[in-house]
């Protein structure tokens, strides 16, 4: 039963009473007594502002033992908060005294104002200064909160405060003297203080804070409403972030119009990393992921004055994107609020058609964009412009920027801001031959950066990962963390597939059936929210209640075996159309070199390659329907995605996906709408015997042509040993090989393709076919530039053998067919023109020069040149 409301003495000073059962050493080294005790917070805050400030100018920081980089200036702005919370506290309290902490506030300032050559060792005691200076405060409200009563338990709650505030006067002490040392000069009785003497004051501290709190619930609150209402505002606030935002950063101009904004932006990175965000929003339920942010790992790495990286990484399919999105959610509330500036994010993915999501340099490029602005729409900050600028001048295409160019600027612009937030989803998604470059470029933020950086990474348990994130905090998601989140989310998947239609439409037993299923899937989920989206989507193939149950008795133990049954379900539905379409959208999504959009994407999976037959083009939702469970429709880019990572892994394990084949499919729809805009004779001749339609296109698949012009040598090229064979060769040859005029495909292609590329400003690939277009001198020989380009090597002694003067031949950019062949990387074809060759030709400095700047195969194109000159 609550006490009645009894008024301390005020002048029951517990401040007071722990410093009189303090040694005489520490009485004497915390003398801080002044009459003017109500001005110390004023002065505590001015050193504090003033240090705060130098610690900006000069760009303090420190490494702690586990390498952690600690920002000064956050240190500092973290007890000026303290500072103005006490007052507060003083504020809304009725008998409390502030007067009474003058002690310990002096004691900080005095400590603030130690001068020390050792910025290093100044530094860490300032750190500890800022949980002295939060228990200040929180123990200040727990006074006024508890301690009114006359019971028991109150007199040990205040014998326990007074016990908490003596080990914290006596830290005070130590860490006077431990500063104190090399600027005093020290008598030989007294003792060397070290580290680990602060260290052990701390660790009395924390365990006198518990003992403290495991009084307070024995105590029943005052019954105040009125003052307890506002206290217990003040509590809750304290245990609120800082708000880490400089307001300066809103009355920044850069006096560009918004056209050149766009402009600057987009040079930096057209990834729309927005959209991305959206997408994977979808279909995260409220409430769910908050394990996350309330889990002392993430609190500590997200309020810590320390840059660090937090890896989140856990099994597929356990929901990482989805906590990743949670997370940049809050960020953004924060930001919102005013409390920070922006996150800044990438959801990287292994997708051939979006290459630039899975490359270290266009990841970091998007920061970069991100990082230039506070909002998008907002003035530019200078970094940014400067370096346009500089590029202009220079005349630069987009693009040129180099990674450490990337990384320079990325430094700074993060100067610019107090707080710098990165979230990056997926990193196991990132190219594994050269993502080692984005973790480099990440530590080197961390480390050469003079303002706070709060890195937050999520990825599988890949090796390489593991070996350089191991050392970081992390937090692992399994089926003990996370299973709130998948019964809510079962739970509200069956409800709605219920309401749908979809699953127990025909039960008699309703309820009984939908307890029974959301219990057997949580089971069996395991941790896995894709295990259990994929289970229910099985279950709605099924109409009758035995049939789920048996089912459910049944449950396939991984994601592999689930896909398994589900792909065989759907892939021998009857209908040949049907099918086609199934194996169409599956072969497109796993080869793509772009997103396609709808109407595209729509048209591609309407051609049937096996017949050459134009079906009649699905609807989105049908093809949702007739691929179900393995894609899904992005509204935010207009385009079909498979439904996550997990199934473009089954479909790549299965042998009639491989990438030759998916290629190879892709290249015959690509080379037919070629081809069919051809007057020919051989070419229409040639379509019929295919059994293609050797017509010009119907309008509505004309919306495939621009991706058809510019992609299918690269599918051509992927479709390796498919290419030479059956209908992809023979098309393949009609194209590049003897046909030359006015109306052929590949004159017609020429013409169509310089418009294109004369079009696009942001475009992977983009080299490789200006590397096609030949000299005025050289239209003739189209199809050798194309065959070096793309390493179709089985056609290379034909073109040489068309032309005598083959070697000698240079595209418009006065590239030689070697030079091109070498530039590209096209090692088959570079052998092949060596040793046609004869004698052997003159290897030129602009060739090895080339050779040096492939990533890829460079060293491979470098030994076929070193042959040939040995």
């Amino acid at each position: 039963m609550a006490q009645p409301n009894v008024v301390r003495d005020l002048n029951n000073d517990l401040w007071a009473r722990a410093a009189t059962g303090l040694s005489d050493n520490d009485k004497r080294n915390i003398n801080f007594n002044r009459p003017d005790k109500l001005n110390i917070l004023a002065e505590l805050h001015a050193t504090t502002e003033k240090s705060r400030q130098r610690s900006i100018e000069s760009r303090w920081k420190y490494i702690r033992k586990n390498g952690e980089v600690v920002i000064i200036r956050d240190v500092f702005e973290k007890i000026v908060r303290w500072i103005d919370m006490f007052k507060q506290v003083g504020d809304a309290a009725v008998q409390y005294d502030p007067a009474h902490a003058s002690l310990p506030w002096a004691g900080i300032r005095f400590l603030l104002q130690i001068a020390v050559n050792d910025i290093g060792k100044y530094a860490s005691v300032v750190e500890d200064l800022t949980r002295i200076a939060e228990l200040i405060c929180r123990f200040a409200l727990t006074e006024e909160l508890y301690l009114q009563g006359t019971s028991k338990a109150v007199k040990e709650l205040e014998n326990s405060v007074v016990k908490l505030y003596a080990y914290i006067l006596s830290f005070l002490s130590t860490a006077k003297q431990y500063l104190e040392q090399g600027t005093v000069k020290r008598t030989l009785k007294s003792a060397f203080l070290t580290e680990k003497d602060l260290d052990s004051g701390l660790s009395e501290i924390r365990a006198a804070e518990k003992e403290v709190d495991l009084c307070v619930v024995l105590v029943d609150k005052l019954d105040n409403i009125e003052n307890h209402a506002k206290l217990m505002d003040i509590l809750v606030r304290i245990d609120k972030p800082l708000r880490r935002m400089d307001d300066g950063l809103n009355n920044i101009h850069d006096d560009l119009q918004a056209s050149k904004r766009t402009k600057i932006i987009q040079w930096l990175s057209p990834e729309p990393y927005i959209q991305h965000h959206k997408q994977n929003m979808q279909g995260v339920l409220a409430g769910t992921g908050q394990w996350l942010l309330s889990d002392p790992v993430f609190k500590k790495w997200k309020d810590d004055s320390a840059s660090s990286i937090l890896w989140l990484h856990g099994i597929p399919g356990s929901g990482k994107s989805k906590l990743v999105s949670v997370v940049i959610e809050e960020a953004l509330a924060c930001y919102k609020a005013g409390d920070s500036p922006q996150p800044v994010f990438f959801y990287c993915s292994r997708n051939p058609a979006e290459p630039a999501r899975s490359e270290p340099q266009a990841i970091l490029a998007s920061l970069a964009r991100q990082l230039s602005c506070l909002d998008p729409g907002k003035p530019l900050l200078k970094p940014s412009v400067n370096l346009f600028k500089e590029r202009e001048a220079q005349g630069f295409a987009s693009g040129s920027l180099q990674m450490d160019e990337i990384l320079n600027l990325v430094l700074q612009l993060i100067a610019q801001y107090p707080l710098t937030t990165i979230v990056i989803d997926a990193m196991d998604e990132c190219d594994p031959r050269n993502r080692h470059e984005l973790l480099k470029a990440l530590e080197k933020m961390l480390q050469n950066s003079s303002s706070l950086v709060k890195i937050f990474v999520s990825s599988r348990n890949d090796q390489d990962i593991v070996l350089r994130l191991r050392h970081y905090p992390n937090l692992e998601i399994d089926s003990r963390r996370n299973s709130d989140d998948i019964a809510r989310f079962v739970k509200d998947q069956v409800e709605q597939l219920v309401q749908d239609g979809r699953l127990l439409q025909y039960s008699n037993s309703e309820m009984e059936m939908k307890k029974l299923i959301v219990d057997k899937v949580i089971e069996g989920a395991t941790g896995m929210f894709r295990w259990a989206s994929m289970q229910l989507e099985y279950l709605c193939s099924f109409e009758l209640d035995d049939d789920i149950k048996s089912s459910l008795g049944r449950l396939p133990p991984d994601l592999n075996t689930l896909y398994d049954e589900l792909y065989g379900l759907l892939s021998t539905k009857p209908g040949q159309v049907q099918a086609a379409i199934f194996r169409n959208a599956l072969y497109w999504l796993l080869c793509a070199r772009r997103t396609l959009k709808t109407e595209e994407f729509l048209c591609a999976i309407s051609i049937d390659s096996k017949s050459g037959r134009i079906m009649e083009v699905v609807s989105k939702d049908l093809v949702l329907k007739i691929c179900s469970n393995f894609i899904v429709f992005d509204p935010q880019l207009d385009t079909y995605r498979f439904t996550h990572l997990s199934v473009r892994e089954y479909l790549e394990q299965r042998p009639e996906y491989g990438p030759s084949s998916t290629n190879a499919l892709a290249a015959e729809v690509c080379l037919w709408t070629v081809m069919s805009v051809s007057s020919n004779i051989a070419t229409k001749k040639l379509l019929l015997e295919l059994g293609w339609r050797a017509k010009t296109l119907l309008a509505t698949f004309e919306r495939l042509c621009t991706y058809a012009d510019i992609y299918w040598p690269e599918h051509c090229m992927s479709a390796n040993e498919q290419r030479q064979s059956g209908r992809l060769k023979k098309m393949l040859h009609n194209v590049l090989i003897g046909l030359r005029g006015a109306g052929t495909a590949i004159t017609l292609w020429n013409n169509r393709l310089r418009k294109h590329l004369a079009g696009y400003e942001h475009w992977d690939g983009k080299s490789r076919l200006e590397d096609v277009l030949p000299s005025a001198s050289s239209e003739s020989s189209l199809g050798l530039f194309l065959s070096c380009a793309f390493d179709f090597e089985e056609l290379i002694e034909v073109g040489v053998k068309e032309s005598a003067q083959a070697m000698d031949l240079v595209n418009q950019k006065g590239r030689s067919i070697l030079h091109v062949a070498t530039r590209n990387g096209s090692c088959a074809s570079l052998a092949k023109l060596l040793a046609l060759v004869q004698p052997r030709i003159e290897v030129t400095q602009e060739a090895v020069a080339a050779a040096a700047g492939n990533s890829y195969n460079g060293k491979e194109v470098m030994a076929l040149l070193l042959e040939q000159r040995g």
